[in-house]
């Protein structure tokens, strides 16, 4: 099996590696017909059904991955909102809770053959425990501070207990500077700013050739240290991952196990066409039958060769109406010499929503065709 092939083998996302807040406010805004996206685990791309696409095509180079966003579809139209993270283990419950409930709902689920006898291998290999944590990169950033608690406890967990920002702000004005409290996030940044590391557990040799004039350390440090400042700890999905080592306040779970997001899939579910492609975001988008309005390329563009830095945009807009909407997400590689021929950057215009997206470990633009 080539490295590529045993890349792609498993799952790759099982939760999110991003905050999709922002394409979902975007297509709530911009009201697409037809949406492209990145598949990943799913749940970056199902929630985009909350505006007025009516198709929605999730492309992925992993079948595994297309099948978990299957896999998610179908949890949207059986479940409700509370089966649902009971399913999957969005606090308020645990992965490892709920075993028999969790076993009894998949029996009831109409999946394809191929997603069925995949997911059941899988939970039956996991005693059937949830799936959140079961992704590359869901381990990789969950596995340091699992490690880590195991020599310092629960020491720094106090700064979830936060119920104001002002408050939280006040507290690391104060303490950041302090060793007492700097040591375990140079411990983490140490791990997660470290391309080895990376390449090692995550990436076996495919990791992202930085470009960015930041060091590894320093561009995590950059970005926790706006995350401190940008918003309530435990209503942080990426820094409860981060720290605590799993989603623990509800309050912070990914936009897909939001309530009010929940529930606007689930109105709409069996009202929109949803097509699952195996291939690449460029190829399926240029050779699609259909033209789309929005398209959410996650941070595939962080791993492009020097020809597809230069003609991917070209060759999107094959695939694109005019007026129509890309988003661009980038981790320590940005595009070099790209062609924007027949686009505009209008990035500005959404900056306040970039503000506030919960990783802030991407730069991100945001592409509209004028056709």
């Amino acid at each position: 099996m080539s490295k590529s092939k045993e890349y792609f083998s498993k799952l790759n996302y099982s939760l999110a590696n991003e905050d999709s807040t922002l394409e979902v406010e975007m297509v709530k805004k911009l009201k697409p017909k037809n949406t492209l996206s990145v598949c990943g685990s799913g749940g970056r791309a199902l929630p985009l059904l909350v505006g007025t696409t009516e198709k929605l095509v999730c492309a992925d180079l992993s079948e595994n991955q297309l099948w978990l966003a299957e896999l998610r579809e179908e949890t949207i139209r059986k479940l409700s909102f509370r089966e649902f993270c009971m399913f999957w283990g969005f606090p308020p419950y645990e992965v490892d809770e709920n075993k028999k409930g969790r076993q009894d709902i998949f029996k009831t689920l109409e999946l394809s053959r191929d997603s069925k006898d995949y997911f059941l291998q899988l939970f039956t290999s996991l005693d059937w425990q949830g799936l959140l944590y079961e992704g590359k990169w869901e381990k990789t950033f969950t596995g340091v501070p699992k490690f880590l608690r195991k020599f310092l406890g629960d020491r720094y967990d106090h700064v979830f207990n936060f119920i104001d920002i002002e408050t939280q702000k006040t507290f690391f004005d104060k303490e950041l500077t302090k060793l007492s409290w700097v040591f375990i996030p140079r411990m983490v940044l140490r791990a997660f700013g470290n391309a080895a590391f990376f390449n090692a557990f995550l990436y076996k040799g495919h990791f992202v050739k930085k470009n960015v004039p930041e060091t590894h350390y320093e561009y995590y440090r950059q970005a926790y240290r706006k995350l401190f400042y940008l918003g309530l700890n435990r209503e942080n999905f990426f820094l409860q991952l981060t720290f605590l080592g799993k989603l623990v306040y509800p309050e912070g779970n990914t936009i897909e196990a939001t309530p009010e997001v929940f529930a606007a899939m689930k109105k709409v579910i069996d009202k929109r066409e949803i097509e699952y492609k195996k291939g690449d975001l460029l190829t399926v988008g240029e050779s699609s039958k259909d033209k789309f309005d929005f398209v959410s390329l996650s941070d595939v563009p962080s791993y492009f060769d020097a020809v597809t830095d230069g003609n991917y945009l070209q060759r999107l807009k094959k695939g694109m109406n005019p007026g129509a909407h890309a988003v661009v997400r980038c981790y320590l590689r940005v595009p070099e010499g790209t062609d924007l021929t027949g686009f505009s950057d209008v990035t500005s215009e959404y900056q306040d929503l970039i503000d506030r997206e919960k990783t802030q470990i991407y730069r991100i633009f945001i592409y509209r065709f004028e056709g």
